[in-house]
């Protein structure tokens, strides 16, 4: 029987009681890291160089417009496939069961998917209409949205049976890809703009999703036997648990969207351009370096729920935000040193307001990547529409901050406003999510997750 210190035991603390819980898979956690680290190597490589590419190609301008509509875009992505991904982790068999199971929930799952490519596509058109783009540009980030939806349910799938090389496989593709098309896209002549980069990124998408569903699926050949057996509670058990961390997910992804398009509505594209590349410098940096540890601790921390060992989820969680740290310490004073440098290599020209604003912004990043970890206590109880109030608030009161304070003081607010909305969600999450390992499990969770894998 687990003792009760551990039950006690403070999330953060750093007391000596962790000695008294149980011993947390930290090899597994740490290797997977690694692997998730190298899956995001390249990416990092091809997004630190496209970003002055793309600005010295179609100018800080229509870069400026790509950034405003791009986030967008993956804000749809993410929310309408967001609730089946964090189904699909939370639900998804475990090596101890048969073929016959997980074949059901495999195609569950593709049910499931179908669905939302169709939803998110069909509002994201009407959306981009509202909006005032036109026929090509409606079309283009359409294909766009629903090819990076797709691609990363096949990452989400590969992930949740802990295959982080198959992720670093299709990762490398997709950001070589990523970069390589956009680029010889918008060099042919007469084709410098905002459109173009995009018609490349959604291909690079679209080819790494066909190739990574074709290859890496576990679907068998005859799927009737399975299919008539499907019982109808799957779908809903992944959609009551994922409905409100997909609309989390479009809420966090469109951030971005609102500092920008208040910069854009008060400064100009200009502005836009130079803040959007400096933060996706920034966020990228830190998330290349953090977001693997993220990766490899979410299915690690809902497999152990999953398993009644509540003590050992609440240590993973622990050990990887203390990990983040050790990253983000050296990496804060790198950039404070060399903000200048690195603010002329993004844009190509010297702006004293830009290199003031990087290490805001990489520590905005972190404190982000930290409350991936820090709600997880949150989605462990099920909890996830808690989280989705919280993140909501954020949304108001970033839009309001950018919506006051730009005007006054220039797009440098907004990285301000981004290190202030971070801490305020930290605060919540830590106030709601109480911050300890429960007592028990939950009391139906555990024959929930038996009935959605049998079923």
């Amino acid at each position: 029987m687990m003792s009760t210190q551990p039950q006690r035991q403070v999330l953060f603390s750093f007391s000596k009681q962790e000695q008294d819980l149980p011993p947390v898979r930290t090899g597994g956690l740490v290797s997977d890291s690694l692997a998730y680290f190298f899956s995001k190597l390249v990416p990092g490589f091809f997004g630190f160089i496209t970003v002055p590419i793309l600005i010295r190609l179609i100018g800080v301008d229509q870069y400026g417009r790509l950034a405003v509509l791009l986030p967008l875009l993956m804000a749809f992505g993410g929310a309408g496939g967001g609730w089946l991904a964090q189904g699909m982790l939370r639900f998804h068999p475990t090596l101890r069961d048969d073929a016959t199971v997980h074949a059901r929930f495999d195609y569950a799952v593709l049910v499931a998917a179908a669905f939302s490519l169709v939803i998110t596509g069909a509002a994201l058109c009407v959306l981009l209409i509202v909006l005032g783009y036109g026929a090509p540009c409606v079309s283009i980030g359409v294909g766009l949205c629903c090819s990076f939806l797709a691609y990363n349910l096949a990452l989400t799938k590969l992930q949740s049976e802990l295959r982080p090389a198959s992720v670093m496989k299709w990762e490398i593709l997709r950001s070589t890809a990523g970069f390589i098309l956009p680029v010889l896209l918008v060099c042919l002549p007469g084709w410098r703009n905002f459109q173009v980069a995009l018609l490349g990124l959604g291909l690079a998408y679209a080819l790494a999703a066909s190739l990574a569903i074709w290859a890496g699926t576990t679907l068998k050949v005859h799927p009737l036997p399975y299919l008539a057996q499907v019982k109808p509670e799957i779908l809903p058990k992944l959609w009551r648990f994922g409905w409100a961390v997909g609309v989390w997910l479009l809420l966090f992804q469109i951030l971005p969207v609102i500092d920008r398009s208040v910069i854009q509505r008060f400064a100009g594209y200009h502005q836009a351009g130079i803040y959007a590349s400096l933060y996706e410098i920034s966020i990228r940096s830190f998330s290349l370096l953090a977001f693997p540890l993220t990766q490899a601790a979410h299915p690690r921390i809902m497999r152990c729920c999953n398993e009644g060992n509540h003590a050992e989820a609440y240590c993973i969680i622990k050990r990887s935000i203390r990990y983040q740290l050790l990253i983000f310490l050296p990496l804060i004073l790198f950039v404070f040193l060399f903000a200048r440098r690195i603010a002329f290599l993004i844009l190509g020209f010297e702006d004293a307001a830009a290199a003031s604003i990087l290490p805001l912004l990489i520590m905005g990043g972190f404190f982000w990547q930290m409350a991936l970890l820090a709600h997880k206590p949150l989605e462990i109880r099920e909890r996830t529409k808690v989280m989705l109030l919280g993140m909501a608030a954020i949304v108001i009161v970033e839009f309001a901050a950018n919506c006051l304070l730009v005007p006054i003081y220039g797009y440098r607010i907004s990285a301000y406003v981004v290190v202030g909305c971070s801490l305020l969600y930290l605060a919540i999450v830590f106030y709601l999510g109480k911050l300890r390992v429960p007592a028990a499990p939950g009391p139906t969770h555990a024959a929930e997750k038996h009935e959605v894998q049998s079923a």
